[in-house]
């Protein structure tokens, strides 16, 4: 019987996930996301919408969770966190399935990512009950974690092989990111909204994301460090 669903939903995914998205990925979206966006991605592809108007669609759902969370409506901007979450793998299986994969589509994807990441946090540090500290220390860590990201690490790593530690390689040999992306902090939201519990998410989360942005700083400085010694050395020689 569980074989039987099991390959049922493997045909069926391989209908509408067309391509791999990439080699690697975060564990809350292989072993969660990306099991129920291909759902999504049939429905979007049914109702004959295009990939960039699932993505304005998915931009409009992410800013309702930000006003759901300014009335303090956990629950259901927890709920519309996950569809968001979900709309936002499907406008990149419909592009890929629909062979309309666009450098327009790829920007509106990133601005409509960026304004519901500001909405979002914006609106926790106002709505949270928390100490000022906090109320400034979340939006600074997103926007600091994404610069510091983008601008730093990701150059780095694409013109140095960074020197990995051996249990996160292990990681990265399975396929799996060790790491604590957005959606990962999607989903801590949407849990602590069950419970009631968003200042704790406000903690856990800075908690997080300055664990992750300043990790991955330190993997680059380790590189550079062993790549300046690793030169010396022939120089030495």
């Amino acid at each position: 019987m569980i074989k039987a669903v099991r390959r049922k939903y493997v045909n069926f995914r391989s209908k509408y996930i067309v391509q791999q998205r990439r080699p690697y990925e975060y564990a809350i979206n292989r072993y969660y996301a990306h099991l129920i966006d291909p759902f999504f991605t049939k429905l979007v592809y049914d109702l004959r919408f295009t990939p960039n108007l699932v993505t304005i669609l998915n931009g409009l759902v992410g800013v309702a969770v930000g006003v759901s969370f300014l009335f303090q409506h956990w629950l259901l901007g927890g709920i519309l966190l996950q569809l968001h979450h979900y709309l936002d793998g499907a406008d990149g299986n419909l592009a890929r399935l629909t062979n309309r994969c666009t450098p327009l589509g790829a920007e509106l994807d990133r601005w409509s990512d960026q304004i519901v990441r500001y909405v979002l946090f914006v609106s926790l540090a106002v709505s949270v009950d928390l100490p000022l500290w906090a109320r400034i220390a979340l939006p600074v860590t997103m926007v600091f974690d994404v610069w510091i990201v983008h601008y730093y690490v990701l150059p780095f790593a694409r013109k140095h092989p960074l020197v990995r530690a051996k249990w996160k390689q292990w990681f990265l040999d399975r396929g799996i990111i060790p790491g604590v992306d957005i959606f990962s902090i999607f989903f801590i939201i949407t849990i602590c909204t069950f419970g009631g519990w968003m200042a704790q998410a406000v903690y856990i989360i800075l908690v997080l994301k300055n664990w992750d942005w300043t990790y991955r700083v330190w993997e680059c400085l380790k590189t550079a460090r062993a790549e300046s010694v690793r030169l010396k050395g022939k120089r030495i020689i």
